[in-house]
């Protein structure tokens, strides 16, 4: 039904029957003055025609396949081998499976994976070829019980001190506020529920907190401070959180470590100090995998003590899928080659869990506490669409900007089957979203969720990145122009987010993933656009430099505008 009018969207059954125009009402006035039951469908199973997007990028598949066709016919046999060779580039789009558990099947080489302590006590991952996976091996070590496997928080005081940071301090208490309020929904690698259990327990023996995971959330919560004076407090926050990770964290390897790592790296990589960025994100992921998260945790209960309950089984989960997702975006900013296959490992999809008691303190911006609305009170519907999306940049990333992608004009045909393929699988994610997370410039609501804007943000930067090179130098004039068509369409879709975003929210609480969009729509528009639009773009990433500095090394110069279309457009 729809709340602003009191009416179904559809028709009842009965007036679909005998085609009568229905009020839509219940009961409707035709089955009430017929005095018939008056039923109407719960699921609207009406299918959206296509939209012309995907209908011109099949159009474009079958114009590619047909002029590679008629090539492989006029090829010589030598080169018709060529050409038939490399049949993973020229093979059609695999479906992309909707979210939902995984069906692993055991093999042997699986099965032969395990968990064994190490020197310090942690369990760690050793698979079939391990040299110590081995039957030579003395087998009379017992595994650790749960409290000798635990995170050892070792006493941290003096570097609090040192930093002159006081756990129980108002500051503490705001920046894990304002990290749950903005952050949160981008890093879902940290367990909200079982952290703040935890920290706002006795904090001893804890397996999902420790003080350099408190610091560098609280190093992140602070960029997003209203005052120049708590933000600047955030260099303190990430110094003290590094000084313990680097100490404590390598030697024994823990989920708070793997948490902690992945957080400063993103601080990092927000403040433009990519390398650093890029070093702690390869520690976290090597630690994630030296821990077993790319194998399920069912796997592991005869092994792993610390696994007692559904919700530790839900965390190691949400840890992987968390990394998994945050290694795209991470080599989707930086240009750089993923470190996390799907294909390497056998985790199933997260389960839909509704926030606890309690939660309404720390729930991101965007999702409301109205109890009939349960997809609102969790951010796992979302994530799993990022997953889902992220599978495509994984394809992206390792096909049509791999160093061994063909790019010599012989296979022309081959790199535009790459691109046909992708931007399909795009259309088709879109095309397949749930109605909470659809979005178009064309809505009637002027307002949006950060959890859809960023959905449609990473989207939109996605199209750009993988066509912008054909819209530039591609001599086939049917690609180039489907390529243009792709990067001017997601430069509007992206301005018309942000101008929305920062109406709504300001950009002071930007994500990472805004700023990334907004570099990909401004050099697709100072190309294909005009420059009013490129210069409202690069106003808004000089606002968002003031939290994430990495956005004022690269927004570049104002462009010459119109001053009366530029204002316009503020």
């Amino acid at each position: 039904m729809n709340p602003a009018t009191g009416k179904q969207e559809l028709s009842c059954k009965r007036c679909r029957y005998r085609k009568l125009r229905c009020t839509r009402t219940v009961p409707c006035i035709n089955c009430a003055t017929a005095g018939a039951g008056c039923e109407y469908e719960k699921i609207d199973k009406r299918r959206n025609p296509p939209s012309s997007e995907y209908t011109i990028s099949l159009r474009n598949r079958v114009a590619s396949l047909e002029a590679f066709i008629q090539e492989l016919r006029d090829a010589p046999p030598p080169r018709r081998d060529e050409m038939l060779g490399p049949a993973a580039y020229t093979q059609g789009a695999p479906n992309i499976p909707a979210a939902g558990p995984s069906q692993v099947i055991q093999n042997d080489t699986t099965a032969r994976a395990l968990l064994k302590p190490d020197a310090e006590g942690s369990l760690v991952y050793h698979g079939a070829t391990s040299i110590f996976n081995s039957d030579l091996l003395s087998t009379s070590e017992s595994y650790p019980s749960p409290t000798q496997s635990l995170y050892a928080e070792s006493n941290f005081d003096h570097v609090m001190d040192h930093f002159g940071i006081k756990l129980e301090d108002d500051t503490v208490f705001k920046a894990l506020q304002q990290f749950f309020r903005w952050q949160y929904p981008h890093f879902m690698f940290v367990y909200r529920e079982a952290f703040l259990r935890d920290h706002f327990g006795e904090r001893k023996g804890c397996k999902y907190w420790s003080s350099a995971l408190l610091l560098s959330i609280c190093a992140l919560g602070l960029l997003m401070s209203e005052t120049e004076g708590e933000r600047s407090l955030s260099e303190q926050f990430f110094q003290a959180a590094e000084s313990i990770v680097m100490v404590s964290g390598l030697s024994r390897p823990s989920i708070p470590t793997v948490q902690s790592f992945l957080c400063l790296a993103f601080f990092e990589i927000g403040r433009g100090n990519v390398s650093k960025g890029w070093a702690f994100s390869g520690i976290a992921f090597r630690m994630a995998q030296d821990l077993g998260f790319q194998s399920d945790p069912m796997n592991w209960l005869p092994h792993d003590s610390t696994i007692i309950s559904s919700e530790d089984i839900e965390i190691r989960r949400r840890i992987y899928w968390g990394s998994y997702i945050s290694d795209k975006l991470i080599s989707l900013i930086l240009g750089r080659p993923v470190q996390l296959a799907f294909d390497s490992a056998e985790v199933d999809l997260l389960e839909f869990i509704t926030d606890g008691p309690g939660m309404e303190y720390w729930r991101p911006v965007g999702f409301g506490d109205d109890p009939e609305e349960l997809r609102v009170l969790s951010n796992i519907p979302y994530l799993k669409e990022q997953i889902r999306l992220y599978r495509i940049v994984e394809k992206m990333m390792t096909t049509v900007f791999s160093p061994r992608t063909p790019r010599t004009q012989t296979d022309v045909f081959t790199r535009q089957t790459l691109l046909d393929n992708l931007n399909l699988e795009l259309l088709q994610w879109r095309d397949a979203l749930p109605a909470f997370a659809k979005w178009n410039k064309w809505s009637t609501s002027v307002t949006i969720t950060p959890a859809v804007a960023t959905l449609h943000l990473l989207y939109s930067s996605i199209r750009i990145a993988l066509n912008y090179e054909s819209a530039t130098t591609s001599n086939v004039a049917s690609a180039r122009e489907a390529a243009l068509l792709s990067c001017t369409t997601a430069a509007q879709d992206i301005l018309a987010l942000v101008r929305v975003y920062k109406m709504q929210y300001g950009l002071r609480h930007a994500p990472l993933i805004l700023i990334y969009a907004s570099i990909q729509a401004s050099r697709s528009i100072e190309k294909f656009g005009i420059p009013e639009e490129q210069s409202y773009l690069v106003g808004c990433l000089a606002e968002c430099s003031h939290t994430w500095s990495i956005a004022g090394q690269v927004q570049g110069p104002m462009p010459a505008v119109n001053v009366d279309a530029y204002h316009e457009l503020v």
